[in-house]
């Protein structure tokens, strides 16, 4: 549970949204040391058009803000998949939203929490550098991940995202540093064009996760639909700890993406996958190794 800080704003819908909104400026950092008037008049887009907070939301605050922003408490009393940018290179303070969010949230975060209880859409936590962003809900695609065209890399470089359901396709893309855990199930391409950081995925994933990984690591606790031959077994281990996280059960490693030059590992549940890992099994025999 997140304890609310010294200053709380609460912002209620007027209405209900019906195109996207860009809440970039709806941060701890932009607050900070203004007045309630000041803030009532922060300009944000409803669609293509400018507007001003006042317009769009009721708000309850202090009159004047403190100066720093880890003081500050941003809470959305009416969340919306139309809001879109929640945490904009916020590097400081909270955002709490009850309900549903859209995208990009917390991108380019730079610091502070943020907590989603509703779901989330696409490209959550993309290049943040540091803080944490929690979702009670699910997610879109892209989590954590870089933007369409970027080199591998340029994705998340830091902090932590906790996703309590399920999530897309290209989770963590391209993410150099950090920690990404989903506990329900993900989509296609898990970690693909990663650098390094953690990412755990406790239920099912889709195909070929890690493709194009060149470092990092990538746990999937469930069923994997297909693996990409360009990854060589190296090991069967009992079972794996990462961050506190530990699966009591065995799981095959492997090295990859080698179509890369990639040195990361790709842990597999082996209970979950065995007609998949069978034969990989043979291979490590083979070695004399005990499995």
């Amino acid at each position: 549970m997140i304890e609310l800080s010294t200053a709380t704003y609460s912002l209620y819908f007027k209405t209900k949204p019906m195109v996207l909104i860009d809440a970039r400026h709806l941060t701890p950092d932009e607050f900070a040391g203004k007045k309630l008037t000041v803030i009532k008049n922060t300009v944000i887009r409803e669609g293509g058009r400018k507007t001003s907070l006042s317009e769009l939301f009721d708000i309850e605050g202090p009159e004047v803000a403190p100066s720093d922003p880890a003081q500050i408490t941003i809470i959305f009393e009416t969340g919306s998949n139309k809001l879109c940018f929640i945490g904009y290179k916020m590097s400081k303070g909270k955002i709490i939203v009850k309900g549903d969010a859209g995208h990009l949230v917390g991108y380019k975060m730079k610091g502070g929490s943020i907590l989603v209880e509703g779901n989330a859409r696409d490209y959550v936590g993309a290049k943040m550098r540091d803080g944490t962003i929690e979702i009670r809900g699910n997610v879109g695609h892209r989590l954590g991940g870089k933007l369409l065209g970027e080199k591998p890399g340029k994705g998340m470089r830091g902090g932590t995202i906790i996703v309590h359901g399920n999530a897309g396709s290209e989770i963590g893309v391209g993410m150099e540093k950090g920690f990404i855990l989903v506990e329900g199930n993900a989509g296609n391409l898990t970690g693909s064009d990663i650098i390094g950081g953690s990412i755990v995925v406790k239920g099912d994933s889709g195909i070929y996760p890690g493709a194009g990984m060149i470092g990092g690591r990538i746990i999937i606790g469930g069923r994997v639909e297909a693996l990409l031959p360009s990854f060589y077994v190296d090991s069967f281990i009992p079972s794996i700890s990462v961050k506190g996280i530990k699966f009591d059960k065995p799981f095959m490693v492997f090295l990859g993406d080698v179509v890369v030059g990639g040195k990361g590992l790709l842990y597999l549940s082996y209970n979950e996958n065995t007609g998949l890992l069978e034969y990989y099994r043979s291979l490590i025999e083979e070695r004399g190794v005990e499995v």
